[in-house]
């Protein structure tokens, strides 16, 4: 690909990431920030390409926030 994705694109890949991410583990009643924290670190080194969205804003914390707005993660 090659290009930026839009922070849109990049939002709906990640969450559709996260829930791939989240099958290959414990189930759990709920997951927080600090897995999230580990999911990040992940899709840093492997997948850098979900990160290649323009932000001014932390894309940690951006990504963080995304996964509690869809009720992914408890903070």
């Amino acid at each position: 690909m090659g290009s930026a994705m839009t922070q849109a694109e990049a939002k709906m890949r990640i969450l559709a990431e996260w829930r791939t991410w989240v099958g290959h583990r414990q189930a759990a009643d709920s997951h927080t920030s600090a897995e999230s924290s580990v999911f990040f670190g992940e899709i840093e080194q492997n997948r850098p390409d979900l990160l290649s969205f323009e932000s001014s804003d932390d894309k940690r914390q951006l990504v963080n926030g995304w996964l509690m707005e869809a009720g992914l993660i408890k903070g």
